[in-house]
């Protein structure tokens, strides 16, 4: 079967779970002896067509057109104010992926990532090309004040799609929400490569070097955040919980990994707090200094306030990495992370809305911790 996915982002460019996702999946399947042809946006320098692993890459380069655009936008839409080059740049990778799918085909299949790829995705249905809308998350959702353009768009997604594809049971109950027939959404876990996320694969070299290069003492407890620095990552939330967690465990370090809006909020609030346990990383790392950089933690911290799958979680679990996860609402991270009530926890529950239900999680979970590793070195 030949299948075109439409995708914003898709490796070297890479901004979250979604173009991992993307990456992972499409060369999973042409393991299995499928043709997965990927539509996604250039940068200006790399190849508007590569074969990369056997997996077809087509990238758009859109010229900008905003100065004609906004004459025919709403006031929903203006009020995105720098959002409307990414805008432009998605309606643009939208028409520019359905026409270029028509002209490289015949395709079986087409997959819309997301409402990012729902535009271009319609539009060679229409064609004739069965559509399939992989839903990583809704406006609804991931938004205090949701858009009721991109609501509206999602609800005539899941309308139109021959076949919806989610991320969690959390996430399906969402889509029901919007009016979907539960008989045509079906529910497929992410998966992360576990021989690549292996803990034995770590470095004593390199994490000498990692601990090194962000000053971390030997004896220092290293807890780990990783993902977009977004309010619905709960990031200000998890800054807050710092002083109830210092106050019992003073050896705490910070380590953040990431990019996003409140990056500069974030390193202002490290000088205003006086946050010397947090060091703030927004380099991209590589798929190797991730893997050792999750080798380099005693506790990952996802407090995600809206989160239908959150793939971190799942490396984490491959490094052998215990998780204290927001679990309220819509989590596909409480379907991953199983808490202590369980017979075998992996992690620890919160509401990542309550700054003090975070210090508590994080402070559970390293008492547990210690208590393991005593057990396992035979100290009383």
């Amino acid at each position: 079967m030949r299948i075109a996915y439409i995708s914003i982002e898709f490796p070297p460019r890479i901004f979250g779970g979604l173009g991992v996702y993307v990456d992972e999946i499409s060369r999973e399947l042409v393991s299995l002896g499928e043709k997965i042809s990927v539509f996604t946006l250039g940068d200006g320098k790399l190849k508007r067509y590569q074969d990369m692993r056997r997996v077809e890459v087509f990238r758009m380069y859109p010229l900008p057109i905003r100065d004609g655009l906004e004459i025919f936008l709403s006031p929903e839409t203006l009020s995105w104010g720098e959002g409307l080059h990414f805008l432009e740049d998605l309606l643009s990778l939208n028409q520019l992926s359905a026409a270029s799918i028509m002209e490289n085909g015949p395709f079986d299949l087409c997959v819309a990532h997301d409402w990012l790829g729902l535009l271009g995705g319609m539009a060679v249905k229409k064609e004739g090309i069965p559509m399939i809308y992989h839903v990583h998350g809704l406006e609804v959702g991931r938004s205090d004040n949701p858009n009721p353009q991109l609501v509206a768009l999602e609800k005539r997604g899941a309308e139109v799609a021959d076949r919806v594809i989610t991320v969690s049971e959390a996430m399906k109950q969402e889509l029901l929400t919007l009016g979907t027939p539960e008989e045509k959404v079906s529910v497929c876990y992410h998966g992360v490569n576990a021989n690549f996320f292996d803990p034995d694969r770590a470095d004593a070299k390199i994490l000498a070097a990692l601990r090194k290069k962000h000053g971390f003492a030997e004896d220092d407890i290293i807890i780990l955040f990783v993902g977009r620095l977004e309010s619905v990552k709960g990031v200000k939330e998890l800054f807050s919980a710092l002083p109830e967690v210092l106050a019992l465990h003073d050896k705490v370090k910070l380590l953040m990994v990431g990019k996003g809006s409140l990056e500069a909020w974030a390193a202002e609030e490290m000088k205003r707090q006086g946050y010397s346990c947090v060091t703030l990383v927004t380099d991209f790392l590589d798929a190797e200094e991730k893997m050792h950089t999750y080798a380099l933690a005693d506790l990952c911290v996802f407090p995600s306030i809206y989160e239908p799958f959150g793939i971190v979680a799942l490396e984490a679990a491959a490094m052998g990495k215990a998780a204290v996860v927001g679990a309220a609402g819509t989590s596909g991270l409480a379907e991953i992370v199983k808490n202590p009530a369980t017979t075998r926890p992996t992690g620890v529950h919160v509401n990542a809305r309550d700054s003090q239900d975070i210090a508590w999680g994080i402070n559970l979970a390293l008492v547990h911790l210690a208590e393991s590793r005593r057990e396992d070195t035979g100290d009383l």
